[in-house]
């Protein structure tokens, strides 16, 4: 590749991001406020994700952009949201996911807490089946809204 080729590319590669965040912004920042409901927080990790160098070259590896975009906003936000201290798991004790719903509550300790299907299970005091059953259960409600 020759200088004006490579002059060429550091030229477009903002634009592709900008392109980017253009088309799969608002979806990020929706991801990214159900795990940091501060929206000035949300922001700032909206805005490394698409100034993120490594951006491309994890797009380039998927199929599908926005989900590749979706996992990459929610692990972002997942790591700002430890660095700031806060506790992930929420305080629940068995006997509430009885009052609670439970597809509800397990699909939020899954995606936007990051906590394993095991480590739910144990919080919970639940199987692993009855785990995965909550996050289907979930899954089929979001589908007939």
């Amino acid at each position: 590749m020759n200088e004006w080729e490579r002059a060429l590319q550091s030229i477009a590669k903002p634009n592709k991001q900008l392109a980017l965040y253009d088309r799969y912004g608002s979806m990020a920042y929706g991801v990214i406020l159900q795990i940091l409901p501060q929206p000035l927080q949300a922001q700032k990790v909206l805005v490394e994700l698409f100034a993120s160098s490594d951006l491309q070259g994890y797009l380039d590896g998927h199929s599908s952009i926005a989900l590749a975009i979706v996992r990459m906003a929610r692990t972002k936000a997942l790591t700002a949201k430890a660095q700031t201290g806060e506790s992930l798991m929420p305080s629940v004790s068995p006997g509430m996911t009885a009052k609670m719903n439970l597809p509800d509550l397990v699909f939020d300790m899954a995606f936007r807490q990051g906590y394993s299907i095991e480590s739910i299970a144990e919080k919970l005091q639940l199987t692993k089946k009855e785990v995965l059953k909550a996050i289907r259960d979930y899954s089929v409600s979001l589908r007939q809204a």
